[in-house]
């Protein structure tokens, strides 16, 4: 559901600090919170490291072509602000 969200934006011009994007960052946040709990460096990275590996870019393409790069933007806006 935040995938599609996100593809949505990125397909309507919207903007990585865009409150309605970093509502939906926030929801990847706490999602991702089940597993282990990122400061603000490992979430950067996180995003970061979905640009860089081939299967999440390959898996994020199936949305959007654009957004595993919106999202890594989108979630390093979210760690400067809110981590």
């Amino acid at each position: 559901e935040v995938n599609r969200a996100l593809a949505e934006a990125v397909a309507r011009g919207a903007g990585p600090s865009d409150a309605d994007v970093q509502a939906l960052v926030a929801r990847h946040y706490r999602w991702v919170s089940h597993f282990w709990t990122p400061n603000r460096e490992s979430y950067i990275g996180l995003g970061q490291g979905y640009t860089e590996h081939p299967d999440f870019r390959k898996f994020y393409d199936r949305y959007h072509p654009k957004l595993v790069d919106f999202l890594a933007a989108a979630m390093k806006v979210y760690a400067e602000r809110e981590l």
